[in-house]
């Protein structure tokens, strides 16, 4: 019985990490994506979050929505990741960066954030 368990907690996380691979592709190693691209990232994000809390899938939706377009798209991703995890100094960089043509105001407090949880490091 503990190893059917094991096996079938094996073919999930199998299946998870294969979509978060395949959304990370979609989102960085593609030159030019497209909607098209966007929507099939989308769809696989809830196999991608099963076993995985982190954030790295949704924002990788976020990049993709930014890189297609989809700049509002984007500013909510990033807004909601924020949302969820204050204290992480990447995501407000992100946001920051897609808000910057849309909404300058939410772009330089999303900065100023960043900058406030991850200050730059004087050089000697």
């Amino acid at each position: 019985m503990l190893a059917l368990a094991g096996a079938a907690w094996l073919t999930v996380a199998a299946r998870s990490f294969s979509a978060q691979d395949q959304i990370a592709t979609l989102a960085l190693d593609n030159e030019n994506p497209t909607a098209r691209d966007l929507a099939k990232a989308r769809s696989l994000v809830d196999r991608a979050t099963v076993l995985n809390p982190d954030v790295r899938v949704e924002q990788s939706i976020g990049v993709l929505e930014f890189r297609t377009g989809d700049q509002a798209g984007a500013v909510e991703t990033f807004q909601a990741l924020t949302r969820r995890e204050p204290r992480n100094a990447e995501l407000w960089a992100l946001l920051a960066r897609v808000a910057r043509d849309r909404d300058p105001a939410l772009a330089a407090r999303a900065a100023a954030r960043e900058r406030a949880l991850a200050p730059p490091v004087a050089q000697p």
